[in-house]
């Protein structure tokens, strides 16, 4: 069965509604939900009611999810992402903190992949993995032939024979079955590599390939919706630009 892999939704709705087009494509598939379903966006309820509605999903507990639970650890995120947390906590009222922990986990272990939000070394202190070296520490330091991550908003490969490779969208991406790999879809609701549509991924365990995938939304009507709720401009306005 197919795997559709997606990450850092951060409470934008009609992002979510976009890449779960994708889902509905690949049916039935399973979901590898990345975290960071949370933060900065106006819809927090309505992403996590779809997450969750979805059968044979998989969740991993992103930093902002963490923060969300536990305030102390707010102080590990920038003024706006704190804000944005802020928020979230009085909209949500606590009403998704069982499900946050019950189903929620810092790592997955599955048979064919490990996952984590940032890395599966140290998950819970949040790195960033965005340069080869990182990458490399990560292979060399975790058991597994594939691995998928998120947090920094950006799709990418890491194989551990060669340097990062590029993801293009709707081209299938042979995975070197004597190379090992670290997968990121990049972000659904936040994307910070210059493409402003919706990022997610699908795993074919069978066919060994991963394929990117990029989908438009109605990013001006989810900004106006940030603004009307109070958010910092600075996290709507970013919405466009996809940096």
């Amino acid at each position: 069965m197919k795997i559709f892999v997606c990450s850092d939704v951060h409470g934008n709705v009609r992002a979510l509604d976009a890449a779960l087009a994708v889902y509905r494509e690949h049916a039935p598939c399973r979901l590898l939900f990345l975290g960071d379903a949370v933060g900065y966006g106006a819809h927090p309820d309505a992403c996590l009611d779809r997450l969750l509605s979805l059968p044979r999903g998989q969740y991993l507990l992103g930093n902002h999810e963490w923060a969300l639970l536990d305030p102390g650890e707010r102080i590990n995120l920038n003024e706006t992402a704190a804000e944005a947390i802020a928020w979230t906590e009085r909209e949500l009222g606590g009403r998704y903190n069982d499900a946050l922990l019950r189903l929620f986990h810092l790592t997955v272990r599955d048979p064919r992949f490990i996952a984590a939000h940032a890395s599966p070394n140290e998950p819970e202190e949040w790195p960033y993995l965005h340069t080869e070296h990182g990458a490399r520490a990560v292979f060399e330091a975790a058991d597994f032939d594939l691995c998928f991550v998120g947090h920094t908003h950006v799709p990418v490969v890491y194989t551990s024979g060669g340097g990062p490779m590029e993801l293009e969208p709707e081209r299938p991406l042979l995975l070197d079955p004597s190379d090992r790999h670290i997968v990121n879809p990049g972000s659904v609701g936040q994307p910070r590599d210059g493409d402003p549509r919706a990022s997610c991924c699908v795993y074919d365990p069978g066919e060994r390939t991963v394929t990117l995938y990029r989908r438009e939304y109605d990013i001006e009507a989810e900004a106006d919706e940030m603004l009307s709720a109070g958010l910092p401009a600075f996290l709507a306005e970013r919405l466009f630009s996809g940096w």
